[in-house]
């Protein structure tokens, strides 16, 4: 356990996010940045934590994961699909060609998945890192305000996403109700990440899908509802709330975007369906 300590503090910034006094808050920092991340979680469905990695951190995993995308390692998934990610029910026929649930909308990136990231030689254990942390796992259950497990998936616990120039994450709301990422590496140009808080209502009651990202804003205007597009940097964690806020990653025009995915759920021991493990991960 004291190795594993030791190991989490190369890589987490705790001066600046004393997320490992929650036990023992006597300043009371951990508290105050507690407090303001559900206030900002409530309000916008999305926390963002500048620079949660030190530098030597971003540089580790991301050394670590380009040198895996180079020899090959990883599935390259494209998907087409609606905004709500599923497929056309009954109710297609009577709906426009132009609905945003009969739309297909075009998304890849490239993903290396738990179990490689593990093997590789000279990775930073993950695990350790982030998964069995204790402190890690006690304040995203409390932003969140609901009690998280961490997912013991061997291929989808937490992943790597590699966006080229040309991907990107279409609109969509997601299935699960929560996500945490960190930024390790910006792209050049493009992929920004945008947001909706809190519209799939408005959404659903579209007639026709929306999809140049100006009209959409002004689309929401009378709903007080604006686009959001947090400047997210290299060893940025941020937590989101994507299942009722519309969002993409706009396509990559130069350079590389890459990402950690930490999975947690609200109830222990989850696994991924064989589809899924198939779709995203290339897992037969």
């Amino acid at each position: 356990m004291a190795a594993a300590a030791a190991k989490e503090k190369n890589y987490i910034n705790y001066s600046k996010y004393p997320i490992n006094q929650f036990e023992n808050d006597a300043d009371g920092r951990y508290n105050t940045l507690l407090q303001s991340s559900i206030k900002q979680m409530n309000r916008d469905g999305f926390v963002s934590l500048p620079s949660f990695l030190l530098p030597d951190a971003v540089d580790a995993l991301t050394s670590c994961i380009l040198e895996l995308e180079k020899v090959g390692v990883g599935f390259y998934s494209t998907d087409s699909h609606n905004v709500f990610l599923d497929a056309d029910d009954e109710q297609s026929g009577v709906l426009s060609p132009l609905h945003p649930s009969r739309i297909q909308l075009n998304s890849s990136k490239h993903i290396i998945n738990a179990s490689d990231l593990l093997l590789a030689k000279e990775a930073p254990n993950l695990d350790e890192i982030f998964m069995s942390q204790r402190s890690i796992l006690n304040f995203i259950s409390s932003v969140m305000q609901t009690k998280l497990y961490p997912s013991t998936d061997p291929f989808g616990k937490f992943y790597a996403n590699i966006f080229r120039a040309g991907d990107g994450l279409n609109y969509h709301f997601d299935r699960s109700e929560y996500s945490i990422s960190l930024i390790l590496q910006p792209s050049e140009e493009g992929g920004e990440f945008q947001f909706l808080p809190n519209s799939r209502k408005i959404v659903e009651g579209w007639d026709e899908m929306i999809m140049d990202i100006d009209d959409i804003a002004e689309a929401v205007a009378p709903h007080s509802l604006e686009i959001k597009r947090p400047k997210l940097a290299a060893g940025d964690l941020y937590l989101f709330r994507g299942q009722n806020s519309l969002h993409r990653v706009s396509e990559i025009q130069k350079g590389k975007r890459i990402n950690l995915i930490l999975t947690f759920n609200t109830e222990p021991d989850v696994r991924l369906n064989k589809y899924t493990l198939q779709k995203f991960f290339g897992v037969t």
